[in-house]
């Protein structure tokens, strides 16, 4: 890969990670953000057929208006459905036909989606994303990410949205899942709108919360009130 020696930043205060004191009760109830963050890097792959990722909120592919949408515009050219994906809160970006693993870590904000294989730190692909790709909105606070071409798929489209219209949820995202996409959680249980970022010239995707700092400052605060 050629990524040349110059590293960028543009996020002021990165680095800057969470500290898990103050959680005591939470330990004793369910994993650790990391231990389920790791199991999750581990887990998840997405597909891509045909060059173009899509990343929007789980519940817009429920959204009877988006799927009567899609369903609409099945033949028409690939801009016109960029267009509605982004009327709903997505983003879709080119990228290389693959296999791609997404490494999401709770503790610095990031999600960095990346060629399977490719040996970048996911540290060090964040540092390089300086083109800034636009945004993606999560209200339900689970991104799902998958290939274009599923969206195609209407019957898939219909069978999440009696999943998830049931309360089977989960079921909704193994589908998903078992038609090469994936779903990860965002940062904020009342929703994040997060920056889209890549590398120059390559197939590297990172997004991180577009209020940072404000996040940041606020996870701060409260472990100060916990520790008093």
């Amino acid at each position: 890969m050629n990524r040349g020696n110059q590293r960028h930043s543009n996020r002021g205060g990165r680095g800057r990670g969470r500290s898990n004191r103050g959680r005591g009760g939470d330990r004793h109830t369910r994993r650790h953000p990391r231990q389920s963050a790791e199991s999750g890097n581990q887990r998840e792959r997405i597909s891509i057929e045909s060059g173009d990722l899509v990343l929007i909120d789980q519940f817009m592919l429920a959204n009877g208006q988006f799927i009567d949408k899609m369903a609409a515009i099945i033949d028409e050219q690939a801009e016109v459905k960029n267009q509605v994906i982004r009327e709903f809160g997505g983003k879709v970006i080119s990228v290389t036909r693959g296999t791609y693993r997404i490494e999401r870590d709770p503790f610095a904000y990031t999600i960095v989606v990346h060629p399977e294989g490719d040996a970048l730190p996911a540290t060090d692909a964040v540092k390089e994303a300086s083109e800034l790709l636009g945004e993606v909105n999560i209200d339900t606070r689970c991104l799902a990410m998958l290939d274009r071409e599923l969206l195609d798929d209407n019957s898939l489209l219909e069978r999440y949205q009696q999943l998830w219209f049931s309360g089977q949820d989960k079921t909704a995202r193994d589908l998903l899942r078992d038609n090469g996409g994936a779903v990860r959680y965002g940062f904020r249980r009342d929703g994040d709108e997060l920056g889209v970022y890549q590398i120059p010239g390559e197939d590297v995707i990172c997004l991180w919360p577009k209020n940072m700092e404000a996040m940041v400052e606020a996870e701060q605060a409260l472990e100060q009130v916990q520790e008093a």
